[in-house]
């Protein structure tokens, strides 16, 4: 099973999160990218439009029905880290497959992930981590994932659903004034770097994205792995988040084939 080194640990702990590029080999990111490209011609009620009503934003919790995503979603080199990190076993929470496409691609705003898993999906505690992997390059101009440092010490702050910046449903979106402070004393960083990366964040940290006026689309799997014992019990969102507690058996990379074939 893959484990990250004791100084990866260390700056994940203290920043928030943890970049690691190229954590997916090309030819492993490319099968995953020839399904995100099927799943988003589907219609069903898991894909997410932007406010246009035709632009793909999301596709939620394709793992569900595709082998491919499943795959991704408990593949050993995602898991690992993971249950590494939060020292126990986990289950799948949510996986959201974001679209950000090409010139129509919207903005998330700024906010922190547990307020809307603790109010709706009645997480008892943040011992959850989020996984961002990039299915694309993720360059500086197509809307790359930005996070304020050490924001994961702050207060849990509660915003109101807000559905008028994104149609994302249940997205608690506080005003942004309440972490004006952290930008000025810890900055904004937006890791970049080629498909295959990802990012293993914090679900306290605060992080955000701009809207994609580049050329390039920007796929990104967004995979929340949470403790077993940390089980969410909400239904308010319904089939935003799974209820399947199952801990999780990491997958070798080989077991991507049978997945594809399936």
């Amino acid at each position: 099973m893959k484990k990250l080194t004791a100084s990866q640990v260390a700056s994940y702990r203290k920043n928030g999160y943890l970049f690691v590029p190229k954590l997916f080999p090309p030819k492993e990111i490319r099968a995953i990218d020839r399904e995100v490209e099927t799943l988003v011609l589907e219609d069903r009620p898991s894909v997410i439009k932007e406010h246009d009503g035709k632009t793909v934003r999301s596709v939620l919790n394709a793992h569900i029905y595709s082998p491919v995503i499943d795959w991704l979603c408990r593949s050993e080199r995602v898991v690992g880290p993971v249950m590494q990190l939060l020292e126990r076993e986990v289950y799948i929470f949510q996986s959201i497959v974001n679209v950000k496409r090409a010139f129509d691609g919207a903005q998330w705003t700024w906010h922190q992930d547990y307020p809307t898993y603790k109010i709706d999906d009645k997480m008892p505690e943040p011992r959850a981590v989020n996984v961002m992997i990039f299915i694309d390059d993720v360059n500086e101009f197509n809307g790359p994932l930005m996070i304020v440092p050490e924001t994961q010490k702050f207060k849990v702050k509660i915003g109101a659903v807000d559905t008028s910046v994104t149609p994302y449903p249940h997205g608690r979106y506080p005003d942004v004034d309440w972490v004006k402070p952290a930008m000025a004393g810890k900055g904004i960083v937006a890791p970049k770097g080629p498909a295959g990366s990802a990012i293993f964040m914090d679900i306290m940290t605060v992080h955000g994205s701009g809207p994609n006026m580049s050329p390039w689309h920007r796929n990104v799997m967004s995979l929340t792995l949470n403790a077993v014992d940390n089980k969410a019990t909400g239904t308010v969102r319904g089939p935003s988040i799974c209820h399947d507690y199952t801990p999780v058996q990491p997958l070798p990379s080989k077991a991507l084939t049978a997945a594809a074939r399936a």
